[in-house]
């Protein structure tokens, strides 16, 4: 949420935030021990969330994305909303305010508080889904003196992809999924999983964590689908366990409340997706914390899917959808430096970030 959004909104209950998260964000039923997607029916992968199996002779890169999360036995745990975790949760995600941007401006963009890259959906055509793997940061360190920034405000950082959230058009809200990650004050750094629908003028914009096990240093690979226009499934794969664990939720558009104090839910526009490391805001406070110094982060596998203007009644359809492509951004990886740059961190990229190599 923007400083300029915080200031709008009023302070929710931490009761109304977890009845509101309960009421928008499900799960689905858990296979007994181990559960081999790739060896399962179209119709059992629907029943437990998962992505459809991509036809690798005409969807090579996508097939690539899904064989990395679920080729192979996995455990899949049922997703519960723990109202306790959501109000010991003491972040919220921002969403980036761009100002509007012509086609020919420049593709490089930049930020105190974010970096990373998103692409956008070709003319008329809308992203469906969104893939992404990352190494969740392992060494958070204080940036130099000069770019320490406020005392007392922890050190955090939040590796997310998702939709939308780039404009201030009417359905600009942001269905995201991701990690946060924090530099505690004995030195260590710690790792939590969250999933989160934000949307401007809704007053709870609460994360919802989940209860999928990270650490510092793990593999995550993410992927969120679109169900229909105010539907998504957001999946997270541990892919660093001994045997890969995810989760997979459902989750609904918030309500949001206009100017004229009306109400409506946004659909999903679809008109962007993104892959970003950005510094969240202290909970009930137009306050960021503080951006350590992760070092690097790199999003490989930063595939979207695009579709028409027809939306997919349901993800089980999607690989056989013959109005679907899939895109990579910056050649199927992007890379988010904190050394070099101002403030911790600095956003390079609408097509890619700082590039590594």
């Amino acid at each position: 949420m923007s400083d300029e959004c915080a200031g709008r909104a009023k302070a929710v209950a931490p009761e109304r935030v977890s009845a509101d998260l309960a009421r928008r964000f499900r799960g689905f039923p858990g296979p007994e021990g181990k559960f081999d997607p790739s060896k399962a029916s179209p119709e059992l992968l629907q029943k437990y969330g998962l992505p459809p199996r991509p036809n690798l002779a005409t969807q090579p890169l996508l097939r690539r994305a899904w064989d990395r999360g679920f080729g192979r036995p996995m455990l899949l745990q049922a997703f519960e909303l723990d109202a306790d975790l959501v109000e010991q949760t003491r972040y919220r995600l921002f969403s980036r305010h761009l100002d509007e941007m012509s086609a020919a401006a420049s593709r490089f963009e930049t930020s105190n508080d974010w970096s990373g890259a998103y692409i956008t959906a070709n003319q008329s055509r809308q992203f469906l889904q969104i893939w992404g793997v990352w190494r969740i940061p392992d060494n958070l360190k204080l940036p130099p003196a000069p770019l320490k920034g406020l005392p007392g405000v922890p050190y955090v950082c939040s590796n997310w992809i998702g939709f939308d959230g780039q404009r201030r058009y009417l359905d600009s809200s942001l269905p995201q999924m991701g990690t946060v990650s924090t530099l505690e004050a004995d030195g260590t750094t710690t790792a939590q999983a969250w999933t989160q629908w934000w949307a401007r003028r809704n007053a709870g914009n609460a994360p919802s964590s989940i209860k999928l096990a990270v650490a510092p240093g793990d593999e995550v690979l993410c992927v969120i689908t679109a169900w229909d226009a105010q539907t998504v499934i957001c999946i997270m794969v541990n892919l660093s366990a001994n045997l890969p664990i995810g989760e997979a939720v459902l989750a609904t558009s918030p309500r949001v409340e206009l100017p004229n104090k009306k109400h409506f839910y946004p659909d999903i526009a679809g008109a962007t997706a993104e892959w970003i490391m950005e510094r969240p805001q202290v909970l009930g406070s137009p306050t960021r914390f503080n951006f350590p110094d992760y070092g690097e982060t790199r999003f490989d596998l930063c595939i979207a899917v695009e579709g028409g203007t027809t939306w997919i009644s349901s993800p089980g359809s999607m690989a056989c959808h013959s109005n679907c492509r899939a895109r990579a951004a910056s050649g199927c990886s992007t890379c988010c430096r904190t050394r070099r740059v101002r403030r911790s961190s600095r956003c390079r990229g609408r097509w890619a970030s700082t590039p590594c190599g």
